[in-house]
């Protein structure tokens, strides 16, 4: 109904008693109007510095969470521990773009700067607030708004970086400016202004503040740490539109009605005071959080043009509300709960219950990926999680943690359960994706961890389940459980990355020789180089503390390279004195796997002018079985140059006799556990007659490992050993030690 029409049917009904009943009713409404409007205007303020608190909050549980998933990474922990400050850059800037932070800092322990994405701080700087790393110190983390030397100002959080211990800090921070402020006038609906206490001068503002009450304007402030305050402002003329407007219509329709008839004033009071009562209630309901329920239908006076920006306001702020939980707890990519969600639904499971976390990762990911575009791979991440979504069981959650990995969680579900769902999910995804045409045939691997057997928390979950996929991806076995993985690398570890780089710059890294026995002639014909480690504060170093890790963090690529280059110099050494011996060294799956590894070997050769059949390299049975073809290429490469070949610790590794046929190997080297007590084990002797029998009709040298006593070496001998390496014969010694051991060895022979 118009304004028009209203009018006439208040001209028409009230007629004669409109002046005294108009008055009345004006009187009542003007006075109603200016409390709803005070009442509407501390309403809205409070609404609107809730809203701005709860923004606040909710940028700093990002940055929490955010900081949070990347001081989990084991990556970007490993990068800090070796000090790769290039690596820390890139991931600390690649991390901020995608959560728009325009602050990513990592500092030391020590309160000095690893790296950062501003300009101005570099490495070595003090940490440019160090009040907030002494709260994190107390805290075990801290967040707050402060100002950088720039003067810009910015809401920071500080959260500890573990392995396990505290080794780094990483700060994130939102730049407060202008813009942010605009942000949060949009979504509070007030004037946001920035200051400091007791400063005339704006540090960030949504447009020129007014003068507080008194002008038109109402306000509140809202307390920030470090000495600031948020000033948030409301036009009141904004909330007495709608009120002025109505009373402008009543004084129209005043002055042109004459009567009034008395059952007229109260359907006029019937028509005001409800409509505001069924405001003043939504708006109480608006207050405490509930969207949900609709105003009453809007009627077209000025009454329902109000009911009307109330309805608006309600479900733009419900809008709002579901955008921003649905950006905290949803991948967007996908629909599937995200990371911070998965974290959030394993700590509503029961105690006592039990459970299992699956990581999933997809197969040649990054080739489809590569190869087709990021809208093919994105496409096909939908498709997967398409393919994921129907397996999940009832009480348990299917989540994309990051790129092409997901993650189950399953509760109550023990190891041969967590097994078969694992057994059907790499079952599901065989199933080939056809994208415009394209079939993609992919697979998975799996990684599990038990709950509480593996740990305790979701974190720790994940990471032993990551962990455990590295070994399925490894052993090309599809499922792998958390205890296949082993134990967690200790800090310790972690802290040898570093101690071996300075090492192998500062020459701590050594080459002991243990000789090589041949027995039918009784003569030393070779030796085995055995790298070893003199650490400054440490001592001497065992071989299997830090071998192992060095192949897995890869920095064995560069330790393997100046080993072979020590032990072909020495041989050419021993080649100039005279020694007719040949150095053996060892090879991992790593240094089988370098395309490089045929070229880098031959130019040794020939630079040091050594004869091929002076260096024998040593693979263990489990580097041949990474990736059998390319090892086989690799192997025939050096074969081709003369180089003797030897299959290390044969019997304990997973290669089959048909290798045996197949690569081009001149010997086989014995473990040691079938050697110990050879004369007292029927079955070790059983093995061993046996390997050597075969081994010789194959044409392949024989050499025994770990032999200690003379009843061990007699046995070799008698049944036609080639060669014996051990304590028995000699220990490993140093270059200098090994011609007069080789002397008096010879001397003792002959007695």
């Amino acid at each position: 109904m118009s304004s028009r029409s209203l009018r006439h049917r208040i001209a028409i009904v009230f007629v004669g008693l409109l002046v005294l009943v108009m008055g009345f009713v004006l009187a009542l409404v003007h006075s109603s109007s200016e409390r709803i409007v005070e009442q509407e205007t501390r309403r809205e303020l409070a609404v609107g510095a809730k809203m701005f608190q709860r923004l606040l909050e909710q940028n700093q549980r990002q940055l929490e969470t955010a900081a949070g998933v990347l001081s989990a990474d084991f990556a970007f922990r490993e990068a800090i521990a070796t000090q790769d400050q290039p690596t820390v850059r890139s991931v600390i800037r690649n991390h901020g773009q995608r959560i728009h932070a325009q602050v990513m800092m990592v500092a030391g322990t020590d309160g000095r700067m690893i790296a950062a994405t501003q300009d101005g701080i570099a490495a070595g700087d003090p940490f440019p607030f160090p009040d907030l790393l002494g709260a994190a110190e107390t805290l075990g983390r801290s967040a707050g708004f402060r100002r950088m030397r720039n003067g810009q100002l910015y809401q920071v959080v500080v959260v500890p970086i573990m392995a396990p211990t505290r080794i780094a800090w990483v700060a994130m921070g939102f730049h407060v400016d202008d813009h942010w402020a605009l942000d949060m006038a949009g979504i509070t609906g007030l004037g946001v202004h920035i200051v400091r206490e007791g400063s005339p001068g704006l540090l960030a503002s949504s447009g020129a503040a007014a003068a507080a009450d008194g002008a038109g304007v109402a306000s509140v402030d809202v307390p920030l740490d470090g000495g600031l305050q948020a000033v948030l402002q409301l036009p009141v003329a904004q909330v007495q539109a709608p009120f002025g407007q109505l009373q402008g219509r009543l004084l129209g329709v005043i002055a042109a009605a004459v009567l009034v008839f008395a059952a007229g004033s109260v359907m006029l009071a019937g028509r005001i005071v409800r409509p505001l009562n069924d405001l003043s209630a939504a708006a109480r309901r608006i207050a405490l959080g509930d969207y949900a329920q609709p105003l009453p239908p809007a009627q077209g006076d000025e009454i329902g043009q109000l009911a009307g920006s109330f309805e608006q306001m309600r479900t733009g702020i419900a809008s709002r509300e579901e955008r921003i939980v649905r950006l905290a707890y949803v991948d967007e990519l996908t629909d599937l709960p995200n990371r911070p969600r998965f974290l959030e639904a394993f700590g509503r499971l029961t105690p006592g219950t039990g459970g299992a976390v699956m990581v999933v990762n997809i197969d040649r990911f990054a080739l489809i990926n590569n190869a087709l575009g990021h809208l093919v791979g994105d496409r096909l991440l939908r498709a997967v999680a398409g393919q994921l979504r129907p397996l999940v069981p009832p009480g348990g959650m299917l989540a994309r943690l990051w790129g092409d990995q997901f993650a189950f969680l399953l509760e109550g579900a023990e190891l041969g359960a967590a097994r078969r769902f694992a057994d059907s999910v790499l079952a599901a995804l065989r199933d080939p994706v056809t994208l415009d045409g394209q079939r993609l045939d992919i697979e998975a691997g799996v990684g599990i961890a038990l709950y509480p057997d593996d740990g305790l928390d979701a974190s720790t979950l994940l990471r032993r389940a990551e962990l455990a996929l590295a070994v399925a991806k490894r052993r090309h076995s599809g499922v792998a459980f958390a205890f296949d993985a082993g134990g967690e690398p200790a800090h310790e570890q972690l802290s040898l990355i570093g101690d071996m780089r300075r090492a192998l710059a500062a020459g701590e890294f050594t080459l002991a020789y243990q000789p090589k026995l041949a027995l039918a002639s009784g003569r030393i014909v070779a030796v085995e180089a055995l790298l070893r480690w003199q650490h400054p504060e440490r001592g001497s170093i065992a071989p299997a503390r830090f071998i192992p890790f060095a192949e897995q963090t890869g920095f064995i690529r560069e330790i393997t390279p100046w080993v072979l280059e020590t032990a072909v110099r020495q041989a050419a050494a021993w080649h100039a004195a005279g020694l007719d011996i040949a150095v053996s060294a060892n090879l991992s799956t790593l240094d089988l796997l370098d395309p490089h590894l045929g070229r880098r070997v031959r130019g040794l050769l020939e630079t040091y002018a050594v004869p091929a059949r002076r260096l024998c390299l040593e693979i263990t049975e489990s580097a041949l079985m990474d990736d059998p073809t390319q090892a086989q290429a690799h192997l025939d490469e050096l074969a081709a140059l003369g180089i003797k070949l030897s299959i290390d610790d044969y019997g304990v590794g997973q290669a089959s006799l048909a290798y045996l046929k197949s690569l081009p190997v001149d010997e086989l080297k014995l473990d040691r556990s079938f050697i110990t007590a050879i004369t007292e084990s029927p079955r070790n002797a059983a093995i061993v007659e046996s390997t050597i029998m075969l081994s010789h009709a194959l044409g392949l040298t024989v050499v025994a490992e770990g032999v200690e006593t003379t009843a061990e070496l007699r046995w070799l001998r008698e049944h036609g050993c080639d060669i014996a390496q051990g304590y028995g014969i000699g220990r490993p010694m140093a270059a200098t030690q090994l011609q007069d051991w080789l002397a008096a060895f010879a001397a003792k022979s002959t007695v």
